[in-house]
């Protein structure tokens, strides 16, 4: 059985623009499914903490510069950061509860999909949040199309890191002594049009083990 991120298999809940098919990304899923593997989807944590599908708490600086916002940019991104956290806390205590359940029954856990240049669900690329704020604060409303905010605002913006959601479920998994391999759908790709596969590529980590274990398996 494999854990695999909430935007695969309901890209609905992507930000404005980032999704690419009107569902699920049949290459990622199908590739498990064909592989005999069950899937456990979850949550997505930024419907879940910023406000629904739409996440409108994470839209309040969208194209602020020169407004009253914009010089308190700094300190609203921590605070909003620190709500995410929390939020994620509780999330990621959920999802390690369910792989201790499957695990006491039986089944292997085989795997967590995570998703690459992702704030939350990053596994080892991540966003950059306050670079990528920067270019949705200084980009007028009319002017971020869905290539700039792909682009510029989600693609130029990677770092190495991991999401704030795969963070807290690390500590949640390692908690309970449980270790995860973890493989990343490299969102990159599948915005400009190239097909991936995941088994192919491997784990990159493992969740839950020694802090900064890295790995290069693949699951099955």
């Amino acid at each position: 059985m494999v854990l695999v991120s909430h935007c695969l298999l309901n890209e609905n809940t992507r930000y404005a623009g980032g999704a690419t098919r009107p569902g699920a990304v049949p290459e990622a899923v199908g590739e498990l499914i064909s592989a005999g593997y069950g899937i456990h989807q979850l949550p997505c944590p930024e419907r879940l903490a910023w406000g629904g599908v739409l996440k409108p708490h994470s839209l309040r600086l969208y194209h602020s510069k020169g407004g009253l916002l914009y010089p308190l940019r700094g300190p609203l991104l921590r605070a909003f950061v620190v709500w995410t956290r929390l939020v994620y806390r509780r999330l990621a205590r959920r999802v390690a509860r369910d792989v201790a359940d499957y695990q006491r029954s039986g089944i292997t856990v085989a795997g967590i999909v995570g998703i690459g240049a992702s704030p939350s669900c990053g596994v080892t690329t991540t966003l950059d949040m306050r670079a990528s704020l920067e270019v949705v604060a200084s980009c007028p409303a009319a002017a971020l199309t869905r290539d700039v905010m792909n682009e510029r605002a989600v693609l130029g913006c990677r770092r190495q890191g991991e999401g704030l959601f795969i963070a807290a479920l690390d500590r949640q998994l390692r908690r309970r002594g449980l270790e995860v391999p973890a493989l990343e759908h490299d969102l990159a790709a599948e915005l400009r049009g190239s097909r991936q596969a995941l088994r192919a590529a491997g784990a990159v980590r493992t969740l839950g083990g020694p802090r900064n274990r890295q790995t290069r398996t693949r699951p099955g």
